[in-house]
């Protein structure tokens, strides 16, 4: 939290300094504070400074001032007093500052500044000015008004503006026990604006943003089925969503997938609805990831199946290849039974590498591990077990202590993201997963060309398991990967690294004090990685991955 070396970018700095309208009444040994319109929060990298003091934060002059020692420790600067001059020096990083008591003019780096509330004493504490403090010492100062709350990044290299506009989904969506989850809201550049798709109550929010984030627009339209599955931007120039309808009544005859075409408008230019798939629940028990190439447009994701002869509706994965000129499924065996198919498949990935279609899942049954296929005209070309699990006294038992967060195409190998307690943790009792890397050369021939980096060591008695992970291209041979490691407090930290197509470190792993993405891909815009929070007020964060 104190130390962190990221770039955040944000939208609309509402106020260059805290006026927040309302002033204090001074008694003669307290400060008497209108409580449901004065009091005022102080967090750091999100977390909230408690101060030792019986005096909390408070305003002046339309200024706010906090007890001097709590701000310095919150910022983990160093701080000197010299009782003689009354003078205060503050020292973060490269930073310095120097102010003296009840004096307007300070020192940042040696350079004279105007305050325009000086520090001062009362009640045998010294209490300063919170923006001049946080910013003289590099840190970026954000003021909520509807919570009022100051939020301060003490983060080097690091910008970041607060986002003043009412998102519907929470960033608290990173849903993966056992098996994962559709996300609900996108993150994605086009056409010279970044954009966040959220899926709500029936609609789809899409809101515009200029790339400074200076100006927000929105465009909303209704879902054509009710259940969302996932959104792509296609290098066709168009935007395909997927939807689904439950049918527990079994009908052949009931459509459930629909897969839409959107212009750049959001305009609906084309439409494929699917029936008679073999499916009860689309999109059961796992998330959608979909991929173009050439007029062609790959869906992968899982069903809940009909009833089969021992009375359950088992669960598998299903995929879809769709012409995206004439909006058809293109020819296949079976789409009730695809090539690839995988039972209890609880992610799907897929990529194009070429005229290749690449499926990445985690399988729970058969086959019981993380598995890569490949496919080249319509049939399966190789299977790939990738990290396999322990068989079971009881196949589907729905339980494989891992998780897969995601895959890309390098120049030569697919590279592939995910957790699990193997191999050094007793399985099925040790809830300490560790975070790993795969790579698979393109040409193997079996699991033996496999290659495993394992980025974390955590023991089983740690406390600590990697819970959220992704990866983001950079260039074909530079991937951004992030992950959360939560420990038995339930607290997350987030740490990021870049690695290359033969999953080695290139940017050693760093802690972030800031909230991971959650349910959502970042967005990768040339060197830099976008992501963004609700934890605390919505936040924009962009950091440069190179």
């Amino acid at each position: 939290m104190k130390k962190v070396l990221c770039f955040m970018l944000v939208f609309g700095m509402m106020f260059a300094m805290f006026s927040f309208g309302h002033q204090v009444a001074v008694a003669s040994s307290i400060i008497e504070i209108d409580w449901e319109e004065n009091v005022v929060s102080v967090f750091v990298n999100g977390e909230e400074v408690l101060f030792d003091s019986p005096q909390p934060p408070y305003v002046e002059d339309g200024y706010t001032l906090v007890p001097l020692r709590g701000i310095f420790d919150a910022l983990d600067a160093k701080l000197s007093w010299d009782e003689k001059t009354k003078t205060i020096t503050g020292q973060l990083n490269d930073r310095k500052i120097t102010l003296r008591l009840n004096e307007k003019t300070a020192t940042v780096n040696g350079e004279k500044v105007r305050l325009d509330i000086p520090a001062i004493s009362k009640y045998g504490r010294v209490f300063v000015p919170l923006r001049f403090i946080s910013e003289g010492l590099g840190c970026q100062v954000f003021w909520n008004a509807k919570e009022r709350v100051v939020h301060i990044f003490s983060l080097q290299e690091a910008k970041v503006k607060y986002v003043p506009i009412n998102l519907n989904v929470g960033t608290n969506d990173y849903r993966y026990g056992n098996y994962f989850a559709v996300a609900n809201r996108y993150m994605f550049a086009d056409e010279g604006k970044i954009n966040i798709l959220e899926s709500y109550d029936g609609k789809l929010y899409i809101h515009h943003f200029d790339p400074m984030f200076r100006s927000h627009q929105q465009t909303v339209i209704p879902m054509d089925l009710p259940i969302f599955g996932g959104f792509h931007a296609s290098d066709d120039g168009y935007y395909y969503v997927v939807y689904g309808a439950n049918n527990n009544n079994e009908s052949n005859s009931k459509d459930v997938f629909s897969i839409v075409k959107y212009n750049k408008e959001w305009k609906e230019v084309g439409k494929l609805r699917i029936r008679d798939v073999y499916v009860t629940q689309p999109f059961d028990a796992s998330n959608l990831e979909m991929d173009s190439w050439n007029g062609v447009l790959a869906v992968h994701t899982a069903r809940l199946r009909y009833t089969s002869a021992d009375g359950k509706r088992h669960q598998s994965n299903i995929s879809f290849l769709v012409d995206t000129k004439t909006m058809t499924l293109l020819p296949k065996d079976s789409y009730q039974w695809p090539n690839n198919h995988v039972s209890h498949s609880f992610a799907t990935f897929v990529r194009f590498d070429g005229n290749r279609i690449v499926y990445v899942d985690h399988g729970d049954a058969y086959p019981r591990s993380i598995v890569l296929q490949t496919e080249e005209d319509g049939m399966i070309t190789n299977v790939i077990d990738i990290l396999r699990f322990p068989k079971v006294e009881e196949e589907c038992i729905n339980y494989t202590g891992a998780k897969l967060g995601g895959f890309e195409v390098a120049t030569s190998n697919y590279v592939v993201v995910g957790s699990s307690v193997h191999p050094k943790n007793p399985y099925g009792v040790s809830q300490a997963k560790n975070l790993f890397v795969a790579t698979v050369p393109k040409d193997a021939e079996d699991n033996s060309a496999v290659k495993i980096n394992w980025f974390t060591n955590f023991s089983s008695s740690s406390g600590k398991s990697v819970e959220e992970m992704h990866i983001r291209k950079i260039t074909d041979d530079r991937f951004f990967l992030i992950w959360s490691v939560d420990d038995e407090n339930g607290v997350s930290s987030t740490f990021y690294a870049v690695i290359d197509g033969e999953g080695r470190i290139v940017k050693e792993p760093r802690k972030i004090g800031i909230p991971s993405p959650g349910n959502m891909h970042p967005l990768i815009i040339d060197n830099d990685v976008y992501w963004y929070s609700s934890h605390f007020g919505t936040f924009i964060y962009k950091l440069h991955a190179e």
